[in-house]
């Protein structure tokens, strides 16, 4: 009967040592809806990481995606339309409330009942490449998880020290002021298990939006020319030039290699006075462009360095408006050898 009282004893002095590892605010990392569009194929670029593999299983399971290729490398020559590349880094702390828990915690069993509290900050950062290693997009997802956790080791350094030493359990302040400090590395294992089903699905949101983003802003490497920009002509269509107010633009500059168009550069350029009046009688129909003035434009959007203005025939402008590509001057083939997207 001695023995059952010992072992019964220590049965619950082990129970009241420890707190499973528990997330606490999952809820913040609610995956977002993406609109899926025509599927694309998608490499990604060699990770052993186990959460990030797991998120390239989430991604490979959207609509909006064909095809999903892991360890790829840039330049290999592997079929896809973009590479991905996904690296993460984890940032542990530890809680101030973790000094109160245990001393003067310890007289409840703060420490089992509440557990330990420790943040884990997930930074995923991913990069959207083209198929030869030009970056698209770069973002960076930041998961700041809350956990509550006390392993066996430091819940009974907090009971024994508490119940066990003089001074009332006094002593304590020493632990207490280390577990308030340091993060409890067994946690890690417990936690990358625990957070994977939230952490993948929300991961894989932003990285399919990332994705959706690129396509949407013409950045792809691969734009096939045979969905050609939608031509607007005449007085009568909305007219552009309402935004001339703003004098930056963004040039996109691509070149056209067999039947894609590739890109060359990306530039920000403020023009003056003049260039907005000259792309304002292009888009209204006013001015027939000649060598000149077309010379003039593309000089002040900042396009000077290419070796295909030494022919002006060879060169397409084009303007958003809306979400529509609108043709502002072609040149005299269906292809040109460069295209010029200007940005309003």
């Amino acid at each position: 009967m001695k023995k059952l009282c010992i072992l019964l004893t220590v049965a619950i002095f082990f129970t009241a040592c420890t707190h499973e590892l528990r997330v606490t605010n999952e809820n913040m990392f609610k995956p977002s809806q993406v609109a899926s569009g025509d599927p694309v194929k998608v490499g990604f670029l060699p990770t052993d990481d186990k959460l990030l593999n797991s998120v390239i299983d989430e991604i490979r399971l959207s609509t909006s995606i064909k095809e999903v290729k892991k360890n790829c490398a840039v330049g290999s020559g592997v079929d896809a339309d973009y590479i991905a590349g996904l690296s993460e880094n984890m940032k542990f702390r530890a809680s101030g409330q973790n000094f109160f828990i245990t001393f003067p915690g310890f007289i409840i069993f703060a420490h089992s009942l509440v557990g330990y509290k420790y943040y884990v900050d997930i930074d995923t950062n991913s990069k959207i490449l083209d198929p030869g290693g030009k970056i698209l997009s770069e973002a960076l997802i930041t998961t700041p998880y809350e956990i509550r956790y006390t392993s066996f080791a430091r819940g009974a350094a907090t009971s024994l020290i508490g119940w066990f030493t003089p001074g009332f359990g006094a002593l304590d302040i020493i632990p207490g002021a280390m577990f308030a400090s340091s993060y409890d590395e067994r946690a890690t294992y417990q936690f990358i298990e625990r957070v994977s089903p939230s952490y993948k699905a929300y991961v894989s949101s932003k990285i399919l939006e990332q994705i959706a983003e690129v396509r949407k802003t013409g950045a792809s490497v691969r734009v096939s020319l045979k969905m050609e920009p939608v031509v607007i002509g005449g007085p009568a269509d909305e007219d552009v030039s309402s935004a001339s107010d703003n004098r930056m633009f963004a040039v996109h500059v691509m070149k056209v290699e067999g039947n894609w168009m590739m890109p060359y550069y990306d530039i920000q350029r403020e023009v003056p006075d003049k260039t907005l009046d000259l792309l304002d009688d292009i888009n209204k129909r006013k001015l027939s462009v000649d060598s000149k003035s077309l010379r003039e434009l593309l000089l002040a959007l900042g396009v000077s360095d290419m070796h295909s203005l030494a022919d002006i025939a060879d060169v397409n402008i084009y303007s958003l408006r809306g979400d529509r590509m609108v043709t502002l001057f072609e040149g005299s083939g269906p292809f040109s050898e460069s295209n010029l997207a200007v940005s309003y």
